[in-house]
């Protein structure tokens, strides 16, 4: 018998914003600047994780990590510039999905590899109240995807258990964050595409935030 579903934990880049997108383009800009160049996928098998070896790249990339660090601290002057408005950034049903958990009773969680400041500003920014019961980040004390560690501190302090957690991303390191944690897990693409051993670890795939609203009243 399948657990009944209480809590929603979201990732946030990617899933709830169209900020990978945008961290893609400020790197590449950044490269571009200093006469660098780096294989776009090895820079997608990066996302989703705030612990990321970079020592396999070293050798043939010593720059890496400067370039990295430069794209970090220039990102929010991108990111103002871009999505000036409020909302721009938002993923499509975000607010749609937040209303319903809201009226259904469903416990909200925001679990991101970003700081806690970088989540708050985004949310800050979505040009509603999006009103989450707990941020978390990997970057405060816990391993970061795929480690199940920020997702079972989610379940822990909302005193729910792993199994009543439905979990929604957009990258491999948090879908298999997810099933190391024992929670459902909803894909939603974004940049990273999945091969079909990356499928065993998803439940259920959807194209948007808003089609998570039939997944949960289907349960």
């Amino acid at each position: 018998m399948t657990a009944m579903i209480n809590t929603v934990i979201f990732d946030m880049d990617g899933l709830m914003f169209d900020t990978e997108t945008l961290y893609i383009d400020v790197f590449e800009d950044v490269c571009k600047k200093h006469g660098h160049a780096f294989p776009r996928e090895y820079f997608l098998g990066m996302l989703g994780t705030s612990h990321f070896d970079y020592s396999i790249y070293r050798k043939e990339y010593p720059w890496l990590e400067d370039m990295l660090e430069i794209a970090d601290d220039v990102f929010t002057s991108y990111y103002d510039e871009r999505f000036a408005i409020p909302g721009s950034a938002n993923k499509y049903g975000l607010e749609e999905l937040h209303d319903y958990l809201k009226e259904t009773g469903y416990k909200i969680c925001i679990a991101s590899s970003s700081s806690v400041s970088h989540i708050k500003k985004l949310v800050g920014n979505c040009g509603f109240d999006f009103q989450a019961d707990l941020m978390l980040s990997s970057q405060d004390e816990y391993a970061s995807k795929p480690a199940p560690d920020l997702f079972l501190a989610c379940a822990k302090k909302m005193r729910v258990k792993p199994e009543n957690c439905i979990v929604l991303e957009d990258s491999k390191n948090g879908i298999r964050a997810a099933y190391n944690a024992n929670m459902r897990r909803v894909w939603i693409p974004d940049q990273v595409p999945f091969n079909e051993d990356d499928m065993k670890y998803v439940d259920l795939q959807c194209k948007n935030l808003k089609e998570v609203i039939d997944i949960l009243e289907a349960m």
